[in-house]
């Protein structure tokens, strides 16, 4: 007969999982989709069946102290079903006693909200933190930002979930190893997935600002603060040193910026979070390239464009390049100061407002002969 899915006339056999020896580096605290804080193991790099592995989840408090483990211990770790990578024992006779307790934070280390305790479960007590982290890493990525493709919403999530990444910085630091012990991916789509991301790590000055999701700040705004920087910009740090150095004021004088905006870019680089998230994206490599003027005329100067709806011959970023590189500008709202706004197929609520306000309409043909 049958016990559920277990015949009682056959029997399995399992392998023992190969183990291998390194030692913890450290315990990052990872918050999941649902404000979950999962402690993650930081593993000296080791190769368990084929595979470097260099991190693992702990799962929760109650499992560090079942294990007694301490930041600094050599370690036995196996990959559990020979895939997730887990750690199974700690050899205490190896400690040097510089070893360190861990604790769970009482604070979120993402927006810094209260934690609470459900169950065995750490929690952040704002029920909107996993999701807006989760939003801000989507962000990251995107195309506008640092147009990593391959990593969809899906995978973002699923890397969250599994504690490979904290905040975007990790993203850059993510070994094929990292990825191909999980469930549906393998050698092949890691290897692509870090390619990819390998490829990114050199990206112009706007699209890094408006990739750091600064409140206020869009893709129009990104490419004002990168054209106002006179300074020679290579890393995250000098980003940083240009905006420290910037007061509420200094930031007023850029064409389009007011009081709202300028005070929330005065705060984010202020913020010690931010401050350590930046030194984290020059560790990992994130370069940034030297600006030069994409100005090839000045066609279009002091004529600014609002575009709505699909454009059948080219995408919505080519069109703004093309408007830039007359000295024309882009604008995401239709007011008053709008020359035109350009039509394409299915135009939403800007189109309306535009014929409300009398601003010109432009068919993407008009548009087309405009640019050429």
């Amino acid at each position: 007969g049958v016990i559920g899915k277990a015949p009682r006339g056959a029997m399995a056999y399992k392998f023992s999982p190969k183990e291998a020896t390194t030692v913890l580096k450290d315990i990052k605290i990872q918050v999941g989709r649902t404000g979950a804080l999962t402690p993650v193991a930081i593993l000296e790099p080791v190769e368990v069946s084929g595979i470097t592995i260099t991190r693992a989840t702990l799962h929760n408090q109650d499992e560090i102290e079942r294990l007694g483990l301490k930041i600094g211990d050599t370690v036995v770790v196996s990959r559990a079903g020979d895939v997730i990578p887990q750690v199974v024992k700690v050899l205490v006779n190896l400690r040097t006693g510089g070893e360190r307790n861990f604790k769970m934070p009482l604070a979120c280390p993402v927006d810094g909200s209260k934690i609470k305790r459900d169950g065995v479960i750490y929690r952040c007590s704002n029920s909107q933190c996993g999701a807006r982290h989760k939003e801000s890493l989507r962000h990251f990525v995107s195309r506008g930002a640092f147009d990593i493709r391959g990593l969809g919403p899906k995978i973002i999530d699923r890397f969250l979930d599994e504690g490979l990444i904290s905040d975007a910085a990790d993203i850059f630091i993510l070994k094929e190893g990292d990825i191909e012990i999980l469930e549906r991916f393998g050698e092949k789509s890691a290897q692509n997935i870090v390619e990819e991301i390998s490829r990114k790590k050199i990206i112009s000055l706007p699209r890094f600002l408006y990739g750091l999701g600064i409140l206020h700040v869009g893709e129009e705004t990104a490419n004002l603060l990168a054209q106002a920087i006179s300074f020679q910009i290579s890393k995250p740090v000098d980003v940083l040193r240009v905006f420290r150095k910037s007061s509420l004021e200094d930031l007023q004088k850029i064409s389009d910026i007011g009081p709202k905006v300028s005070e929330s870019i005065y705060n984010w680089f202020r913020e010690s979070r931010q401050i350590k998230f930046l030194d984290r994206l020059e560790k990992a490599g994130v370069r940034i390239e030297s600006q030069t003027s994409d100005v090839k005329s000045q066609k279009l100067a002091n004529k600014t464009f609002v575009l709505t709806g699909s454009l059948t011959s080219m995408g919505r970023e080519t069109a703004k390049e093309k408007i830039r590189a007359l000295g024309g500008d882009i604008s995401e709202s239709v007011s008053k100061e709008t020359s035109y706004v350009v039509a394409g197929e299915n135009p939403g609520s800007k189109y309306e407002k535009a014929r409300v306000l009398k601003v010109e309409i432009l068919s993407e043909r008009a548009f087309l002969r405009m640019v050429s």
